[in-house]
């Protein structure tokens, strides 16, 4: 029996249907698999040429000399593509080296078939009475020793100190995956080379061949079972919605044939029986295939998650996020479904706690005891501080484990990728912890490659949400401090709105009982001191109903805005109201207020109270900038869609410099104590949340003008 010839057999099979398998179904290509398939096709052409130099019988020399050429030249191309390969999965810059495999694999490819290959094959001759074997001895061809020795053992002698040397920087599955590749290399190795034995007449037959034909099955198990390329999941994923679809379909095909039996007892004719249920199989065909698609990946895998979509994700909706809050709550809520995470937490440093406690987490729902806080000088807090990069449990370029501790307390964590959150390069506000993805998958270098940069952003923007919180703090005390001068200004028209009329009635009755008392009223009859009484209770009455009345709108004005839009205010009515409340501190700086308010102006949609706070703050602005006596004019206009309000005074102006800053928080031209710069800053605010806009222009010595524009209803 030519077991030679059954090896070579073996050989052919094992490597074109690897050859086939990768190159058709593997979805995502990992950048040494098109290598991987260049090597088990150059191999292919191995073992076909083998196969051919050993089914010719003794007198077919030249078709024997035929296949040792194409036996050769898959040889040749087989250990560059290899090679290639390792470089590749490793991630060496060695391209040279790779280029020069490449150039010596043409040079021998040329002188296999130059001259008949006198030069390199030399002769050949029949052993173990079976088929013919090169007989390098017979010219003593140099090149053919340079070959052997350059190639089978300098080339793949060097990609084999490549793989140990890796294997001994690696730790975790990296060191795992690498020890499996380096045993399967190990056994390509031990097969190749004794077949190079009857070529110096020693008489050995070439049994090893066998391990030659199963050795790419050896490496395609490592690269599949170890994840060497990353394509576990797609590979199982196909095979399973194969078997899948093939039950399912073959169960539905019988149901269909059954069918199509009890139609022949309605239908005479067989091939018209059939076409009901050749019609239902191609009706059904295609929703099964998605049916059992979407099964497959929902209950069974996890689909691959797009880098684009998580870097668009995190840039739109979690980055523009500035409440804290919501900012650590939808960070680990898009990594946990974008990445299809079993859990992940984010912790946060407490300064009062001196702790980083869990800020937001995602968990399974049966998960047990949750660890809530990281103790500053724990194993966790102080491993990741001290070693300030990310630590990966299992995947890519593992270095060193941690302290035993430390494991202890990362795997009560459940985590699998765990990244410390640093800002400006020194202090690490939190720590976010990642649990394994629920296909079973490990983190990549490509993982790693996104998410390190986006823990990055987030970091700056968990720093930035705490600066805005702060903050929004301080510009609560400062409006605080801006309503209270509201109130200031409030209390003044409130002291003369209200006190002048009551002072008038006062005065009014108590010099009644003055003149009773002096006998003024001497000499008077009943009726008419009953009249004298009636008229000054009349002007009692009078002026009370002018403090109740201006009460009333000091205490319209203070009540808060509700945000409520109404669809029937007049802007010359709210004008008059705060213009009313303003009177007594306008007589005192001596300003006169000139108005031009039509009456036939048309409504607008806004808040009532809004619209009052708006008019307050710029006239009572108007006032402050003028210094002695001056004048504010109030004009209103419209052109039918829009109404116009425009507020000039003749204060002191405004430069050019500080004109574009005086909508900012906290900007103020006035003196030292005496504005927060949140008056104006609050009053684009209100406008354009009533639909409205404002500008403004401004001179210096000259005065300025504020023009406010809104909707007409």
């Amino acid at each position: 029996m030519n077991l030679f010839r059954i090896s070579s057999l073996i050989g052919i099979a094992s490597n074109l249907g690897l050859t086939l398998f990768f190159l058709f179904w593997m979805k995502k290509k990992h950048s040494s698999l098109k290598w991987f398939v260049g090597f088990t096709f150059s191999a292919t052409v191995w073992h076909f040429g083998a196969f051919v130099f050993a089914a010719c019988p003794k007198a077919a020399y030249n078709l024997a000399f035929w296949g040792w050429k194409i036996a050769y030249m898959g040889a040749f191309f087989s250990v560059a593509f290899f090679f290639h390969f390792i470089i590749c999965h490793l991630e060496l810059k060695r391209q040279w080296i790779v280029a020069l495999v490449y150039l010596f694999a043409t040079f021998f490819s040329f002188f296999t078939w130059y001259d008949s290959s006198r030069y390199f094959l030399g002769d050949m001759h029949f052993v173990f009475d079976s088929f013919y074997w090169i007989d390098a001895l017979k010219y003593k061809n140099p090149l053919f020793f340079i070959f052997y020795i350059s190639f089978f053992w300098i080339v793949l002698g060097y990609g084999f100190f490549l793989l140990l040397k890796a294997l001994k920087r690696a730790s975790g599955t990296e060191h795992r995956k690498l020890k499996y590749l380096i045993v399967a290399v190990s056994i390509g190795w031990i097969g190749t080379n004794p077949l190079f034995l009857p070529a110096f007449r020693f008489e050995v037959y070439p049994y090893s061949n066998f391990l030659v034909a199963l050795y790419p099955l050896f490496v395609a198990y490592v690269v599949i079972r170890h994840k060497v390329m990353d394509i576990e999941v797609v590979i199982k994923k196909t095979l399973i919605f194969t078997g899948l679809f093939a039950v399912a379909f073959g169960v539905f095909s019988g149901v269909a044939y059954l069918g199509s039996i009890w139609f022949e007892n309605v239908i005479e004719n067989r091939w018209i029986a059939l076409v009901p249920s050749v019609l239902a199989i191609v009706v059904i065909l295609r929703p099964l295939e998605n049916f059992l698609r979407d099964i497959t990946d929902k209950f069974l895998f996890q689909k691959k998650y797009d880098y684009k979509h998580l870097i668009k994700t995190f840039t739109e909706e979690v980055l523009t996020v500035i409440e804290f809050h919501d900012l650590v709550h939808t960070t680990v809520n898009k990594l946990t479904e974008i990445l299809k995470l079993d859990n992940a937490m984010l912790f946060l440093y407490n300064e009062d706690g001196e702790q980083y406690q869990l800020a937001a987490a995602v968990l399974p729902k049966d998960s047990g005891k949750v660890v809530t806080a990281l103790d500053e000088n724990g194993a966790i807090a102080a491993y990741m501080r001290k070693r300030r990069k990310f630590f990966l449990l299992n995947g890519v370029r593992q270095q060193k484990f941690p302290p035993p501790e430390t494991m202890k307390e990362l795997q009560k964590l459940e985590t699998a990728l765990i990244i410390p959150l640093i800002v400006h390069n020194d202090n690490m506000i939190g720590v976010l912890s990642l649990g394994k993805k629920k296909s079973d998958e490990e983190f990549t270098q490509d993982d790693i490659d996104v998410l390190l940069p986006l823990a990055k952003t987030l970091s700056i923007a968990m720093s930035n949400a705490t600066l805005f919180k702060e903050l929004s703090k301080a510009q609560a005390r400062a409006a605080q401090r801006e309503k209270m001068a509201v109130i200031g200004t409030l209390s003044a028209g409130i002291n003369h709105e209200i006190c002048n009329p009551l002072g008038i009635a006062r005065g009014q009755c108590e010099m009644f009982l003055l003149n009773m008392a002096e006998g003024v009223y001497k000499g008077k009859t009943q009726k008419e001191l009953l009249a004298k009484a009636q008229e000054i209770m009349m002007k009692v009455i009078h002026e009370t109903d002018r403090a109740t009345l201006i009460t009333r709108k000091l205490s319209s004005f203070a009540k808060p805005a509700t945000g409520e839009i109404m669809d029937d205010i007049s802007l010359g009515k709210e004008v008059k109201v705060v213009i009313s409340l303003l009177e007594h501190d306008l007589k005192l700086e001596n300003i006169v207020i000139k108005k031009e308010i039509p009456e036939n102006l048309p409504n607008i949609s806004a808040d009532r109270k809004q619209l009052q706070e708006i008019f307050f703050n710029i006239i009572r602005n108007a006032v402050q900038s003028i210094k002695g006596s001056g004048e504010i004019f109030i004009r209103l206009s419209s052109n039918g869609k829009k109404v116009y309000v425009e507020i000039e005074d003749t204060g002191v102006g405004i430069s050019k410099s500080e004109l574009d800053q005086i909508f900012d928080p906290f900007f103020t031209t006035k003196d030292p104590g005496k504005g927060t710069g949140l008056g104006l800053y609050i009053v684009k605010q209100i406008i354009e949340k009533n639909n409205g806009k404002i500008s403004v222009q401004s001179e210096l010595k000259k005065g300025t003008t504020f023009l406010l524009t809104f909707d007409a209803i």
